[in-house]
């Protein structure tokens, strides 16, 4: 690399860094797939729930690191306007005028040549990202100037991040509280800052509301998101043996998404022996080495993947054996929890509530307490009919996060994982599926996954060799 491309690189990358009007660029990227309606209707829900007040969300403030598998926009500014590629632009959401404006930097020389197609606010219309207006970025504070100027009483809510936010934000070190670790923290408290009189506050509530129930194109894709991960999934179980490293499997999640005209979701976790146990898993985002070990015969392994498709998120996943054969405790606590699981599915439906699922699978685990032969199946359903044994045994959205809000009511046209998660004899059990609840009850979008005991041995088994 010679030294004039390392000095531009070098400069790029401290002017994205500054999040200044004059250092970041947006371009025309909508998606293709998703009717101009749709959009509008999203609108209109954040209109209702606004009343008077605003919402503001940010695209992606920075290009993609060189270790990103590629470059994804934030979540909620893609689910408004459909662009893929903008850089440091600001939607406004306006509950009292019921308008979307976006404002949009020019590009500045230096990255262009990371992003030469990229067009400043003149280059692009209102239609191609779905809102009323687009204006140069400086105009954003104006804008929010003459709102109050008219009526200072709304709230301004600021987009949190999401899922990636929420890991920004849960830290709680001494750089959390000073704003250094967290730069959703530091751009509400800028914005706080601008408008010292105004009441700033998350807008993380009202946008999981909004996106909550998909929209028959989200399903659509999601579909395809769900299909692909059954796919990777199987990749990654036909990789674990005892001596291979668990990035080993990993890369073959990786590869299947790929093959399958996706991406990974999030880097895979074929998490073996202690790592299987939460919540160690959670510290391969603080390991350079993914808490990679070789797999050992007699461990167990929690293969939890998901594949990427035109933005929408995968998860799935399944405890295995990495010696292809569950001991006979561990067998039972697998069809223990299977059984659990099935009984939780059994409520979910439209008007369900989060708490009315795991009630009725703990309860299906103590009406089968009693008959169980090991000890390690017993230790197990004395630790999930314990109040407090299954702390991490969940429910949550999956859409263009890969773990998003739900809340305690399910509807119709939600999407979710049902993720039971407990740990017993320091080995780690889990089960998830993608499911679309409906009216009637739901639909388990990732298909052809095994679940028992028996039927996880017989997929890991050779093919010709599983009768």
């Amino acid at each position: 690399m010679n030294s004039l491309l390392r000095r531009l690189i070098a400069w790029s990358v401290l002017l994205v860094a500054s999040m200044t009007a004059s250092t970041v660029a947006g371009a025309q990227g909508a998606a293709p797939t998703t009717a101009f309606s749709t959009y509008a209707q999203r609108l209109a829900r954040a209109y209702s729930r606004l009343g008077n007040d605003l919402l503001i969300i940010r695209s992606r403030w920075a290009l993609a690191g060189a270790t990103d598998a590629a470059f994804d926009q934030e979540p909620s500014f893609f689910y408004f306007t459909g662009d893929e590629r903008l850089l440091g632009a600001v939607l406004v959401i306006d509950g009292a005028t019921r308008r979307a404006e976006l404002f949009v930097p020019n590009l500045p020389p230096p990255l262009r040549l990371f992003a030469p197609s990229q067009a400043g606010p003149a280059g692009l219309s209102p239609s191609s990202v779905h809102v009323d207006h687009v204006s140069d970025w400086n105009a954003f504070a104006s804008y929010v100037d003459d709102r109050l100027s008219h009526d200072p009483r709304p709230t301004i809510y600021v987009d949190d991040g999401g899922y990636a936010g929420g890991l920004a934000g849960a830290l709680g070190t001494p750089f959390d509280r000073t704003t250094l670790g967290n730069p959703w923290l530091v751009w509400r408290r800028s914005i706080q800052q601008r408008w010292p009189n105004a009441a700033v506050q998350s807008g993380g509530a009202i946008i999981s509301q909004v996106r909550a129930v998909k929209d028959s194109g989200e399903i659509g894709t999601l579909r395809q998101v769900a299909a692909a991960s059954a796919v990777a999934w199987v990749a990654g179980l036909h990789r674990v043996a005892p001596g291979r490293r668990q990035r080993e499997v990993e890369a073959a999640v990786v590869e299947a998404c790929v093959r399958n005209g996706g991406d990974v979701s999030f880097w895979p976790w074929a998490m073996s022996g202690p790592n299987s146990a939460f919540p160690t898993p959670f510290t391969s985002l603080d390991d350079p080495r993914h808490l990679d070990r070789a797999m050992q015969a007699g461990d167990v392994v929690r293969l939890d993947i998901g594949c990427q498709v035109d933005h929408y998120q995968g998860d799935v996943g399944r405890t295995v054996p990495v010696s292809g054969a569950f001991s006979a405790g561990q067998a039972e606590v697998v069809d223990l929890l299977v059984a659990a699981y099935r009984a939780g599915l059994g409520v979910l439906r439209d008007g369900a509530t989060v708490s009315d699922v795991i009630r009725a699978s703990v309860a299906e685990v103590a009406r089968r307490q009693p008959a169980l032969r090991t000890s390690l199946g017993r230790d197990a359903a004395a630790v999930i009919t314990r109040p407090d044994g299954i702390p991490f045994w969940q429910l949550h959205g999956i859409g263009l996060d890969p773990a998003e809000g739900l809340p305690d009511t399910l509807h119709a046209g939600m999407t979710m994982d049902y993720e039971p998660i407990f740990v017993v004899g320091d080995q780690g059990f889990y089960m998830e599926d993608m499911i679309l609840v409906t009216p009637a009850g739901f639909e388990i979008l990732t298909t052809g996954l095994p679940y028992t005991a028996a039927e996880i041995e017989r997929a890991m088994r050779p093919r010709g060799n599983r009768e």
